[in-house]
């Protein structure tokens, strides 16, 4: 075989040496070190604790989740942000000078929390991906005696950093029947929530609606105002938050309007990874009206959802949509919807 000219010599060299160089940090960051309770030890890097499930992902392995409830001890030489269930958040390193507990490392010196205690865990400087995490979920029924076909479709994710939430979701359901009118509700909602003290956050929220049932085209809505953790755990959640909300409604007969409405939000979810894994959610906003007094708008959504194979899930979901005065004359006051879903999440 001929040697390879000079030249190409020094630029094969240049090229693995550069390949070194950028293998060589993607490597050292594995220095974590994960010890469960059933004596075996995970060299890894730590990239979530959330919702009792922490993260990791390995030269081997891949990416892993861990119940957290499994962990023993961890070790990270990194700099954390670690958040309790009673609100206090901490910065610094990770250690564990007993089992089951965790020691954040900070520059005054460590503090020590209870494994159980804690509900959040994210490096400083986390890529973006790393901190998205959603779900896909899609479903579908037809009933020949009646001839009603539905089909829904709804997606969510969340964003986190460790000051700032911003969550996404849309949602969509179609109804056609043979022997009467289609049908259809589609919501899309946007929401940022940014922590001002222990359990407490500034909250803005937007989105738009349509729902020709409750007789109107489009309602497209902007909400602010304060929320606050009730619980929060690594098996459950419970928020809630209050504030003002204004609202454009174009009805499917008359006049676009404008609202002032009070706003009062409530979001709870229960979650478990031991197997089947297990997660429930259920959001309720109530909009008393301000400008128009005596009108009440609710909007419920829930979801329940078992995984079936890895990151893939079989549920139910539910909403319902209620308003005492409907834009439109003679338009339903109540709205409800109930879908058997497939998922993925990720």
């Amino acid at each position: 075989m001929p040697a390879l000219p000079r030249r190409a010599r020094r630029v094969t060299l240049l090229a693995f040496s550069l390949l070194a160089l950028l293998a060589a940090p993607a490597s050292a960051q594995k220095t974590d070190v994960v010890r469960l309770v059933n004596g075996d030890a995970l060299t890894c890097e730590i990239t979530l604790l959330d919702r009792g499930r922490l993260q990791v992902s390995t030269d081997h392995l891949g990416t892993v989740n861990i119940e957290w409830d499994k962990v023993v001890s961890v070790t990270a030489n990194r700099v954390f942000r670690v958040e309790t269930s009673g609100g206090l958040r901490l910065l610094g390193r990770l250690a564990t000078s007993e089992p089951q507990h965790l020691d954040v490392v900070q520059e005054t010196g460590p503090v020590t929390v209870d494994h159980l205690d804690v509900v959040y865990i994210v490096p400083i400087g986390q890529s973006f991906w790393r901190q998205l995490d959603g779900a896909l979920d899609l479903g579908l029924s037809y009933t020949q005696s009646s001839g009603i076909a539905q089909l829904n479709f709804s997606t969510n994710a969340t964003y986190r950093r460790p000051n700032l939430q911003l969550s996404a979701s849309a949602s969509s359901y179609l109804t056609a029947e043979e022997n009467g009118d289609d049908t259809s509700r589609h919501a899309v909602e946007l929401v940022a929530a940014r922590n001002f003290a222990q359990q407490w956050w500034w909250l803005l929220q937007g989105g738009f609606m349509r729902n020709q049932e409750l007789g109107y085209d489009v309602r497209s809505t902007v909400s602010a105002g304060v929320g606050h953790y009730v619980a929060r755990s690594n098996r459950s959640t419970l928020a809630v938050g209050g504030g003002l909300s204004t609202s454009r409604e174009v009805p499917t007969e008359g006049e676009a309007t404008q609202q002032l409405d009070g706003l009062l939000s409530i979001r709870q979810s229960y979650f478990t990874y031991d197997t089947p894994k297990t997660d429930i959610s259920m959001t309720v906003n109530m909009y008393p009206g301000l400008s128009e007094w005596g009108r009440v708008r609710i909007e419920l959504d829930a979801k329940l959802k078992r995984e079936i194979v890895k990151d893939f899930t079989v549920g139910f979901s539910i909403y319902d949509s209620y308003d005492n005065r409907p834009p439109t004359e003679d338009a339903r006051k109540n709205d409800v919807g109930l879908s058997l879903t497939v998922g993925w999440t990720f």
